[in-house]
């Protein structure tokens, strides 16, 4: 559990005389009191009347409203009466409420104060799925050392403001595969059902981002801190520090460059701009300010929105790691913490005050009070030692929540009031001070509301407001949603995405079928080609619709691979002229021998294994045999090796080889010519899909209970699809394209055998060598025992998922997260918060882990038109 922090009560104590009465209540009274005084002793007739009507107007002045004196806010009525109240970009007013000057060239904010502002953009991390040390990593050696950077006269301002998901580059992203797809059509890679299919597809893509991207925007929240420095260049070296500062604790961050600023000062006033029209603007200073202005008593009207100011008073004593989360990820709302450095001695001097404040005032004779009154000294005491024993600094923090409302609505406001004290947040209201709110809000160093609170370090850290699950990788595709449209880019390639193979794991039912079909279908779309192995007969209907084929791998009708038939890599020559193709078919042939075999001895074994490489040779074909060129007839067969195995019995006078012989007579009878398995292996390769979508389908040799015949078909199209791999990559060099290649295997766990986990291998094999040819791997089970039964297939499970960049895991049982845990112990982990997101996803959402440090859950969500595909 994480641990608690500490804010503590307020550290600026009022100077009281008895029962909380304070000076200013004092002189109010004493007014008062004059004023009775002066018309009792007065000739009018109804000097007792008056007197007494005085008293009564008096005492209320004394009622608390947002932690103001009722005089207070009478007096700020009467200063909001004579103040200015509406200004006009039009008439030139709304320059006298804007700080901003201009932004320079540099990535610098000039203020019209003199000063300097610079704006770091903090990428959000799902804080919640962190384990406590990555938490405290992020918070302590990341924001806290940032924090503590800031150099007395220097401010800094944690900012949360709400911008328009702009979805162009997608869009551009989604042309040029219409326009791949094109190119493919044009070389007849292509049949016409193929490209019409993956053109429909992308254009429904399309449809959707074009809707988001313009007429049902989606606001979301962006993070920035905001630097403020007398010295331009001080503020240029402050900033760069924080980016390297953040992103060695693992959080990412950026400066912004001029245009971006431009956007960022307008987006603070006004969340419907549209940032696009920046891009041929030479002045950006007509975009720093509203067009309409005007300050009402409790609320202020901006550009037709109603905009209500909290400013927070009071903050809950204990709170947890990232509590600004809540605070700051208000939807319609700005949010701006204004932080400033108290130099040591002065914070040092401030509280040495409030406690002997606080233990001269004398309380009403009740419980609650005095608990209140000790738990306030025992936090200003604790501080204290923090502030004179550790590496704390104090801050005055100030926090503004800005909610804006349609001009006759006040839904968001009554959402942010009930939020807030659901959260343990005081607020005041600013009744009659909406301008200097206003003032204070923007980014610049003014503070005309004088409501700050002193919190340490250590406290301050922990609000890490930066926390979003959304997922939108620049070119990614669109699969789903959580907070925001899930796009992800399965080929993106940095320090953090080292490949595109993906594990998919789900108890029946939890959705993970309707997923990777989704997510294969958008794949396909992309110029891809698709290879699904699929055991239960699924992927049927999307392979048609896509203009592919089903092969019935029961059968040789579709064609035949032969075992014997030697697959080529580019790297095939040793340093001695040898082949590595041959030796590796070899080893190839003994692991499907065991399989196709099961009780062979090793004898009769070693002996096959003998006969296989003289078969080879009776073909011509030895170690240093050059095998381009090679057609497939030229490769022996299972009849070869039958016919040698019976020559070399008539010829063999060894009595214990004669039986093994004899053994291996029986063996391949099913596999020469009329035996039950000829048509499956006997014969040269004629298995040669040119479709872009291909789905083997094992369903009748498993629903047969023929395991061996399975696993065995497997490894021959685990073993043909490694050199599909490679193929691959060669058309990508011959044309110069980046075409991928994907390959499914829907319920893996029905290939792994306990006594075979050959097929294991295989796929782990075919991982590692099909990222190194920008292809992917897509393996989807639905029993985790299966991939983690015996030590030794976890141990074989592990190396899978070693090289899985992405994991989509459905609701799993509990009964299952003990085996989830054991499996990603190297991957990550999977710690106690994410366990318990796993095990309470509804049907359809999934935890997804792109990164290390993304990891968050999301629905999968398709259109209409791509869910009719499957």
């Amino acid at each position: 559990m994480n641990d608690m922090r500490i804010i503590p009560k307020n550290t600026k104590v009022k100077m009281t005389f008895y029962k909380s009465v304070t000076i200013p209540d004092i002189i109010i009274g004493f007014i008062g009191l004059v004023l009775v005084a002066i018309a009792l002793s007065s000739n009018l007739a109804f000097r007792a009347l008056i007197g007494g009507a005085i008293f009564v107007a008096f005492v209320p002045l004394y009622i608390t409203i947002n932690g103001d004196r009722l005089y207070l806010v009478v007096a700020y009525f009467f200063k909001h009466l004579i103040c200015k109240k509406k200004y006009s970009k039009a008439k030139g007013e709304i320059e006298d409420v804007i700080p901003y000057q201009s932004v320079n060239a540099d990535g610098i904010i000039e203020l019209k104060d003199l000063r300097f502002a610079g704006v770091v953009e903090v990428s959000p991390v799902d804080f919640r799925m962190l384990d406590d040390f990555s938490q405290a990593q992020m918070m302590d050696t990341g924001l806290a050392r940032v924090l503590n950077s800031i150099a007395v006269g220097q401010e800094i301002d944690v900012v949360k403001i709400e911008r328009p998901l702009i979805l162009d580059n997608f869009m551009a992203d989604e042309m040029q595969r219409v326009i791949d797809v094109i190119d493919s059509s044009e070389r007849r890679e292509l049949t016409k059902l193929e490209y019409e299919a993956r053109v429909d597809v992308i254009q429904d893509r399309m449809l959707t981002i074009e809707a988001m991207n313009n007429d049902d925007k989606i606001l979301y929240s962006r993070y920035y801190l905001v630097f403020h420095s007398g010295s331009q260049k001080e503020l240029s070296s402050l900033m760069y520090r924080t980016v390297a500062t953040l992103q060695n604790a693992g959080v990412g961050a950026r400066v912004l460059n001029q245009k971006e600023l431009a956007a960022f000062i307008r987006y603070n006033t006004d969340s419907d701009f549209d940032e696009r029209v920046l891009t041929k603007a030479k002045n950006y200073r007509p975009f720093f300010m509203p067009k309409e202005l005007k300050f009402g008593f409790a609320s202020t009207v901006q550009d037709g929105k109603v905009l209500t100011h909290f400013v927070i008073n009071n903050y809950p004593l204990r709170v947890c790691n990232g509590w600004g989360e809540g605070l700051f990820d208000l939807p319609n709302t700005k949010v701006v913490m204004k932080v400033n450095p108290v130099e040591k001695y002065k914070a040092v001097r401030r509280i040495d005050n409030a406690i002997l404040e606080l233990q001269t005032q004398t309380l009403k004779n009740r419980a609650s009070d005095e608990i209140e009154k000790d738990t306030h000294l025992q936090s200003l005491q604790d501080l204290l030692v923090n502030l004179q024993n550790e590496n704390d600094v104090l801050f005055d923090v100030t926090v503004i929540v800005t909610a804006y409302d349609e001009k006759g609505k006040n839904v968001v406001k009554k959402q942010v009031r009930r939020r807030l004290r659901e959260m343990g947040f005081g607020f005041n209201e600013m009744i009659g001070r909406q301008k200097d709110v206003y003032l204070t809000s923007q980014i610049c160093t003014t503070d005309k509301v004088k409501l700050s609170r002193g919190i340490p370090t250590s406290s301050l850290a922990a609000v890490f407001p930066f926390v979003s699950n959304a997922i939108v990788d620049d070119k990614g595709l669109l699969i789903g949603e959580n907070k925001l449209p899930v796009f992800v880019d399965f080929n993106k390639r940095d320090d953090s995405h080292l490949s595109s193979n993906m594990i998919v794991l789900g108890k029946p039912g939890s959705g993970k079928s309707y997923a990777c079909k989704s997510i294969i279908a958008h794949l396909a779309s992309c110029n891809t080609r698709v290879f699904v192995l699929d055991p239960e007969s699924e992927y049927g209907k999307l392979c048609q619709n896509f203009g592919g084929k089903v092969l019935d791998v029961s059968s040789g009708k579709f064609g035949k691979i032969n075992p014997f038939h030697i697959i080529q890599s580019e790297d095939d020559e040793n340093s001695d002229g040898t082949s590595n193709d041959y030796f590796a078919h070899l080893q190839f042939l003994e692991e499907f021998y065991r399989v196709v075999l099961p009780g062979i001895n090793s004898d009769s074994l070693e002996l096959l294994n003998k006969l296989t490489q003289e078969l080879y040779e009776k073909k011509g074909i030895t170690a240093y045999t050059k095998l381009k060129g090679y057609s497939a007839e030229q490769y022996p067969t299972f009849d070869d090796l039958a016919y040698l195995i019976d020559e070399r019995r008539e010829n063999e006078t060894d009595e214990y080889n004669r039986g093994c012989l004899k053994v291996l007579t029986n063996y391949i009878s099913k596999f020469r010519r009329g035996g039950r398995y000829s048509n499956l292996w006997n014969g040269a390769t004629s298995f040669n899909p040119r479709e872009n979508f291909v789905v083997f389908d094992f369903q009748k040799l498993l629903s047969n209970k023929n395991n061996i015949v399975a696993n065995a078909q497997m490894l021959l199209i685990v073993k043909w699809l490694e050199n599909e791999v490679v193929k691959n990559r060669d058309y990508n060099q011959r044309y110069r394209v980046s075409r991928k290649l994907v390959v499914a295997v829907d319920e893996a766990h029905l290939f792994i055998d306990e006594k075979y986990p050959i097929a294991l291998d295989f796929l782990a094999s075919l991982a590692k060598r099909i990222r190194k040819y920008e292809g992917m791997l897509i393996t989807i089970t639905q029993s985790v025992k299966d991939v983690a039964g015996t030590p030794e297939i976890a141990r074989k499970s592990q190396a899978l998922i070693d090289v899985c960049q992405y994991s989509l895991i459905f609701s799993l049982s509990p009964n299952d997260m003990k085996d989830l845990c054991e499996l990603y112990s190297r991957a990550g982990q999977i710690n106690e918060a994410e366990q318990n997101y796993i095990m309470h996803n509804k049907r359809g959402t999934a935890f997804f882990i792109s990164s290390p440090q993304s990891r968050t859950n999301i629905d999968i969500v398709t259109s209409d038109f791509v869910e009719k595909l499957f």
